[in-house]
């Protein structure tokens, strides 16, 4: 009994030391997970004027959704970050299951990637974390390139267009 007692907890604490910390981690850094409206998708996809050959990148990617879903739309590639081990998974397989064959995925904290070659950036996170990421996007990425941020504004930065309605946040696209 005292045996398993001790496996037990030697499990529980493996699970905690490998999933939950670092998915507490991510959402205090970036931001807890926080879904798109699948209804609010579609006008962010056509917002972002997609064009075939462009890169992708998704900054706290959680289930890999918007990775997906902008995956379907064009013929582009896709790349994603995530901190929690948990949600790295999760997105994973969402990604397999659905198919998607042009991306990549890193089980990494995206203030140490380099985002130089992305195109469009989506970033559905807290205004701590994206008042950090400014000075990253006005040093790595390329002119021209577009950073969308649901829910919150880029501080300093102004908007080319934003999406309002009553149901949903509103949606900033930037450009950089």
């Amino acid at each position: 009994m005292l045996k398993l007692v001790y496996m037990f907890s030697t499990i529980l604490l493996l699970v905690l030391l490998i999933v939950i910390i670092p998915t507490a981690v991510a959402a205090i850094i970036g931001a807890p997970l926080a879904l798109t409206r699948k209804r609010q998708v579609k006008d962010i996809i056509k917002k972002a004027a997609l064009k075939p050959g462009q890169i992708f990148y998704e900054l706290g990617c959680g289930t890999g959704r918007m990775m997906i879903a902008f995956s379907k739309q064009a013929n582009i590639r896709v790349i994603g970050f995530e901190l929690s081990p948990l949600f790295y998974i999760f997105s994973l397989l969402n990604l397999k299951i659905h198919r998607v064959k042009n991306y990549e995925l890193y089980l990494k904290d995206f203030f140490g990637a380099n985002l130089n070659k992305a195109d469009i950036v989506f970033c559905f996170l807290m205004p701590k974390a994206l008042a950090k990421l400014r000075s990253k996007f006005e040093k790595e990425l390329k002119p021209g390139a577009k950073i969308i941020s649901p829910g919150f504004k880029i501080k300093g930065w102004h908007p080319y267009l934003v999406i309002k309605d009553s149901k949903n946040l509103p949606v900033y696209f930037y450009r950089r």
